[in-house]
């Protein structure tokens, strides 16, 4: 309550201080979830094999403030993330669920030039290197500061990005051990054409290693290891039709200090034979390390910051969480047909998966599928700021994914099923 105290004050002093625009929104999105096999094939033994069953929610305030004779722009969001009954119902204190997601400043240098800094979300192309995972409650939000250069009559972009992390102000170098980058760089570059959507993107992503894992973890154990990601999209679309293509290359060392050579390719095919129907065929390829590779490098592709549960099907069994992150890769292949109507909207995306890499047992290759996935979600838009949306998966697994997931049982289909509401309101605003 202090935070959301001081925040409400920040507010009030803005406004009161002829503010050319503020507003205060809000967001509510509790979220019901059975999970019968998400994640990870459901265990053998049949005494564990219990479905789980809650609800979460996300609360947010949004602030946002801009004054054009300042040239300044401020953001801030609060967020509370809590699972029902969490706490107690005479609850005289929240279990850290309270938290600032967003709070941001931006100064218009010129009318195509702006420096944001603070803590803010990141969003670049279709979120597969750097995305704010907003499926997440508690999504994600990056201590950073950029320098945009955006041409909107050129219809050209240019973000120059830069982090530095520590847990706390010191004076000498301390360990940071938050699962978190110490150093970032980022270079995006977007040029729009006329049927043509184009990206570049670069990132150098500095994280610490403890060198000999044998002594005390101090300062002087510790280094960064640099991996460098760069890559680009390509968006083409003709009414009826629409080609994605982008392909992304990493190397440098990845976070235990191996050296790094992998990549991700990816390829849509759209095509819309109604102005409400869309079929979409695609597939994508990252790489893998074999379990008989002798070169060691880890020939792993990493999303690293990316929104992944919008790929690789949704019931998250590889990336999200770490899942079967730098492993033997995956192919998937997939084929979505969507409805997109004025209110309402639903997709079925059926999906095969591969390993990129072999794996291998007792020195015997197996087979590289792992498992069939289907997901079907739907939508309805209830009003302007309401809507409400579900969905229902599931997995049938292969021995080669049992043998990835131990204890897990490839017999057993894998459901999950999903329902959330999601309401936000308008408090307040005033200016133009």
């Amino acid at each position: 309550m202090t935070k959301f105290f001081l925040l409400f004050t920040f507010c009030f002093i803005a406004f009161n201080l002829n503010a050319q625009v503020f507003s205060i929104n809000g967001e509510f999105k509790p979220r019901f979830e059975y999970r019968n096999g998400y994640g990870k094939l459901r265990p053998t033994n049949d005494s564990l094999d219990r479905a789980a069953a809650f609800i979460s929610q996300r609360s947010r305030i949004y602030l946002n403030y801009a004054d054009s004779n300042q040239r300044l722009k401020l953001g801030a969001a609060l967020q509370d993330i809590r699972n029902w009954g969490v706490t107690e119902q005479q609850n005289i204190g929240d279990k850290n669920t309270l938290d600032l997601h967003e709070f941001w400043a931006e100064l218009l240098l010129s009318d195509n030039l702006s420096l944001k800094a603070g803590r803010q979300e990141l969003n670049y192309d279709n979120a597969r290197l750097i995305g704010n995972s907003d499926w997440t409650q508690q999504a994600r939000s990056f201590d950073a500061a950029l320098l945009k250069f955006e041409h909107q009559k050129k219809q050209f972009k240019l973000h120059l990005g830069v982090g530095l992390n520590s847990k706390s102000e010191t004076l000498a170098k301390d360990v940071y051990d938050v699962a978190n980058f110490k150093y970032m760089q980022l270079l995006w570059m977007n040029k729009k054409f006329k049927n043509l959507n184009s990206s570049f993107l670069f990132l150098n992503n500095g994280v610490e290693y403890t060198v000999n894992k044998t002594i005390p973890v101090t300062s002087a154990n510790r280094k960064t290891a640099f991996s460098q990601t760069l890559g680009g999209r390509l968006e083409y679309n003709l009414n009826k039709f629409a080609l994605n293509t982008e392909g992304y290359y990493q190397t440098g060392r990845d976070a235990t200090n191996k050296r790094l050579n992998a990549w991700d390719l990816g390829a849509e095919l759209i095509t819309r034979p109604s102005t409400y129907f869309s079929v979409i065929a695609g597939a994508e390829i990252l790489s893998g390390t074999a379990m008989d590779e002798s070169d060691n490098k880890n020939h792993s592709f990493s999303p690293i910051y990316g929104t992944n549960h919008k790929f690789n099907g949704t019931m998250d069994y590889f990336f999200v969480g770490g899942r079967l992150t730098n492993k033997t890769g995956l192919e998937d292949y997939y084929i979505s047909l969507k409805y997109t109507g004025k209110r309402f909207n639903a997709q079925l995306a059926p999906h095969a998966f591969y390993s990129m890499a072999e794996v291998l047992k007792d020195g015997n290759r197996l087979d590289n599928f792992l498992a069939l996935e289907a997901d079907l979600s739907a939508g309805y838009k209830i009003s302007d700021i309401a809507t409400i949306q579900g969905g229902l998966s599931a997995l049938k697994g292969s021995s080669t994914l049992e043998y990835l997931n131990p204890g897990g049982d490839r017999k057993k289909l894998s459901t999950w099923a999903w329902t959330q509401l999601i309401i936000k309101p308008k408090f307040f605003a005033v200016g133009k």
